[in-house]
């Protein structure tokens, strides 16, 4: 039995907690967990997940309605199992669960995770914390739910399979997760590729927006609150504009900017190249994640981000 395997076997109250704007791979990976210790133990263990508010879209995975968004409950868990989160602050208001457990596993693939985690499995090389999960479960119980879900969180990690992170080894286990018989082609589209009429407008606004920078190396476009107000969308909803700015052709790097306070703008950083880590250029700007995919922050006016944001990555690329 491995060591994941042990502090589940050991503990009798469980929460799952994953990072701020819960992304794919962070769903995936959290309802896989949920999934699989229910699968092994049934209900002997209290198992709570904890997440943010995420699209209504990953509704379809199995057993999505037992996260919670409570940050106020008072137990005292056994064990926190931390997914996907490089830095405790990208645990939010639920990273009290974290710091009140009697014990702690993380499970990851961000190079430089900073989590103070009794024991921490940080595999940078998997493309997908759903990825590394996998390696950790015992095969008897992985069914067709956790299989939807860490199929789910590799496929929206790996950019539906494009990134060069993506290795023999992530297709050997999307060959095994897909044979369970589910329909992957239905997610993806319900999960990744379905956009409602006023996400498409926001995308319109960003691309009205689209500068081309650092002689054309670099795209950049932004969203503020009032586009937000307007649309009667949130941040949940606007996670794939940054995936179309990548794709604009000839660029090494994209960005895009949304407001998340009264003049605090978070920024999604995307590279094509590399030599370009965004991740190293992500952490001088209070941020961080992965070489070809991370994020940071700016303050200031939009007229103040664009600016600084300008100067700062065209000083980064010229270095690199």
């Amino acid at each position: 039995m491995n060591i994941f395997n042990e502090k589940i076997d050991k503990a009798n109250s469980i929460c799952i907690l994953g990072h701020e704007r819960p992304d794919g791979d962070c769903i995936g990976s959290t309802l896989a967990i949920y999934n699989y210790i229910i699968n092994k133990y049934g209900d002997k263990k209290i198992v709570k997940p904890y997440l943010d508010f995420f699209s209504k879209n990953f509704n379809i995975l199995p057993n999505a309605d037992k996260i919670s968004n409570d940050t106020m409950n008072a137990y005292k868990f056994d064990l926190a199992i931390i997914v996907d989160s490089s830095s405790i602050d990208r645990l939010s208001d639920y990273k009290r669960y974290f710091e009140e457990a009697n014990d702690s596993i993380l499970i990851d693939h961000h190079e430089n995770n900073t989590i103070p985690s009794k024991v921490s499995i940080v595999f940078p090389e998997s493309i997908a914390t759903c990825e590394v999960l996998y390696q950790f479960f015992e095969k008897e119980y992985i069914d067709i739910n956790v299989a939807k879900c860490l199929y789910l969180g590799i496929a929206t990690d790996s950019g539906v399979f494009r990134y060069r992170a993506t290795t023999k080894k992530t297709f050997e286990i999307i060959s095994y997760l897909v044979s369970y018989g589910f329909d992957f082609t239905e997610m993806l589209d319900k999960i990744v590729f379905d956009n409602t009429l006023n996400q498409r407008k926001a995308q319109g606004i960003a691309f009205d927006r689209l500068k081309l920078i650092c002689k054309g190396q670099v795209s950049f476009s932004y969203l503020n609150d009032d586009d937000m107000k307007s649309l009667n969308i949130d941040k949940k909803d606007i996670d794939n504009i940054i995936v179309y700015l990548r794709e604009i052709e000839n660029i090494k790097v994209a960005a895009f900017a949304y407001q998340v306070g009264k003049d605090i703008y978070k920024l999604s950083l995307r590279s094509k190249s590399d030599n370009i880590d965004v991740a190293e250029f992500a952490k001088k700007h209070e941020g961080g994640g992965h070489k070809l995919a991370s994020g940071c922050v700016y303050h200031g006016s939009i007229d103040d981000v664009t600016f600084n944001f300008t100067k700062d990555i065209g000083d980064f690329i010229l270095d690199k």
